[in-house]
């Protein structure tokens, strides 16, 4: 009998992390498919899309969602003025999140938001994280950088426990954190992931500042995303598109935190960006309209949008473009 992931992972399930671990061994594991058969899945695919429609209302925010809704996800905190010490903490609790119109899927949330906040800080500041589980499993938090391997946030936070994190936020870029307790996929594609923005001394040129967060959602449990998402909710930009004054500076910090698809990207339509790869740098590493991203992997982008008119971006993956990581910049 064929187990699914769902029938290993239920949050009401009571197995134990060795069985978790054991499913995941067995979930990694690859074996051939035959052409014809990904020709098959390749056909029924298109065939599905081409019922529901391009860009259709099946990858489309609930009903429920207005305008305004993730501005917190995609508006990063100004940048801090006195660099002396930044003190958060986050409950980590279980919720259920609707990731497109009639799509839903059991999630951990730091926080309680999927992304989980954007934090700032500037470079060589001292950040403290509390962490309260208030699941029930365990999970814990795992900032990348560079920073004191104690806090590394690799030990398990058990249910009903806390922990605080402490470091030196280093270097500046742009950094993603998540949950690394193994099968850390599940805990990521389960919503326990965020953005990180280390600024450099004097901070960056002035600019209009998105932040934007691929996830992947494996909405029946099968192993395969189903649904992708900028900032939790699929096709969000698509219907609130973000808007930007013509001829003014933008930023969009993009992080890549799908599970599951070995890479992600990032395309702009009808005009070109710098790309600065992981913010580690204050010069462009080059110029262009497109960016791959493996998992975890980030880049800060800047442009401006020369006309009035709506600029499209999605990853250059179609299957993501299609359900739901599609958008669009409004100039004004």
């Amino acid at each position: 009998m064929r187990l699914r992931r769902r029938d290993l992972f239920g949050f009401g399930g009571g197995l134990g992390v060795a069985a978790g671990l054991a499913s995941a061994s067995h979930w990694w594991h690859r074996t051939r498919v035959e052409p014809s058969a990904v020709n098959a899945n390749a056909s029924a695919d298109c065939a599905q899309e081409a019922q529901a429609g391009a860009y259709g209302e099946r990858y489309m925010p609930p009903d429920e969602i207005r305008a305004g809704h993730l501005e917190a996800c995609h508006t990063p905190p100004p940048r801090r003025q006195t660099a002396d010490l930044l003190s958060v903490t986050w409950p980590v609790i279980e919720t259920s999140l609707e990731v497109a119109r009639g799509q839903r899927l059991n999630t951990w949330a730091y926080n309680g938001t999927v992304p989980g906040p954007v934090l700032r800080a500037t470079v060589g500041e001292r950040v403290q994280v509390r962490i309260d589980n208030r699941t029930a499993r365990p999970h814990n938090l795992h900032f990348h950088g560079s920073h004191d391997v104690n806090a590394d946030g690799l030990e398990r936070i058990a249910p009903g426990t806390s922990r605080e994190y402490a470091f030196e936020a280093g270097p500046f870029g742009l950094h993603p954190y998540h949950c690394h307790v193994p099968p850390y996929a599940w805990h990521i594609g389960r919503g326990l992931y965020g953005a990180f923005i280390v600024d450099p001394p004097g901070g960056r040129p002035p600019a209009h500042e998105y932040v934007l967060v691929l996830g992947g959602f494996d909405t029946d449990g099968d192993g395969v995303n189903d649904v992708y998402a900028w900032n939790g909710i699929a096709g969000y930009y698509a219907r609130y598109p973000l808007k930007v004054p013509v001829g003014e500076r933008v930023r969009l910090y993009i992080v890549n935190m799908v599970e599951l698809d070995p890479l992600a990207g990032f395309h702009l339509h009808a005009q070109t960006f710098d790309l600065f790869r992981s913010g580690t740098s204050l010069t462009p590493h080059e110029h262009t309209d497109v960016v791959t991203l493996g998992p975890a992997e980030r880049a800060i982008v800047e442009f401006t949008l020369p006309r009035r008119g709506r600029y499209m971006f999605h990853p250059h993956q179609s299957r993501m473009t299609e359900r739901g990581a599609m958008g669009f910049i409004v100039a004004v």
